[in-house]
């Protein structure tokens, strides 16, 4: 059972967001209304979850020696990864010093790093993926793309809300969807991922919970996007 202490207190319960979106906004607002004390962090002023936070920290988690200084300073009980841009090198050290990152410092790792979920579906567990490549360089992408075949998609391997993704339908693509992946990266210009193309008839959600009996997993929920 987790006790909440009084806010701005010697027995606060605090939490950290990394990342301060709409959806961590929500998340904020209930954990207010728990009595627990929320230090939302981002790279810009003002966003979503820093407006119902008890105070907020501004910048890059991209730059891990500035993450470990707010930690540090804020000693939060949880750290909550909100978006894919953190530096989770930090997280998994931060982690074996004591901190408590949720779900856990490698999830967020793993999860927030295409070629790290991937690896781990595909080479790890050996469950069955389509083909892909990874690509650093235009090089390499032009290969990966003769290795995988037409139709085939092209992702950032860190990107979020569709940005940075598009599918190559013929030849003529291909010079778009470098340029496109380059630009939408949620950390920049890097790497891709170039997956062959699944007809899927819809694909799935499965919301997992992690609570003091262990884990839970919901009924999948199916969905299609089309045109969008």
């Amino acid at each position: 059972m987790v006790n909440i202490g009084t806010p701005f207190s010697s027995t606060a319960t605090r939490v950290l967001f990394c990342g301060s979106g709409e959806l961590g906004k929500e998340v904020v607002i209930e954990l207010q209304r728990l009595g627990v004390e929320v230090i939302a962090c981002d790279r810009y002023d003002n966003a979503p979850a820093m407006q119902v936070a008890d105070r907020s920290h501004t910048f890059s988690m991209l730059d891990g020696d500035e993450l470990r200084r707010v930690v540090e300073t804020e000693k939060p009980d949880l750290i909550v990864p909100e978006i894919e841009a953190i530096a989770t090198d930090t997280l998994v050290e931060l982690e074996s010093e004591g901190f408590r990152v949720i779900p856990s410092a490698r999830a967020a790792q793993l999860t927030m790093n295409r070629e790290g979920i991937r690896r781990l579906a595909a080479e790890d567990l050996g469950l069955a993926t389509s083909p892909y490549a990874f690509a650093a360089n235009r090089a390499a992408f032009d290969a990966a793309i003769a290795d995988i075949g037409i139709p085939c998609v092209v992702k950032p391997i860190m990107s979020s809300s569709g940005k940075g993704q598009s599918l190559v339908r013929s030849e003529a693509d291909i010079d778009h969807a470098w340029d496109y992946a380059q630009a939408g990266g949620r950390a920049g210009a890097g790497k891709v991922i170039v997956e062959g193309f699944v007809d899927f008839d819809y694909e799935i959600t499965l919301l997992t919970i992690q609570h003091a009996g262990g884990v839970s997993f919901c009924e999948p929920i199916g969905h299609r996007q089309e045109d969008g």
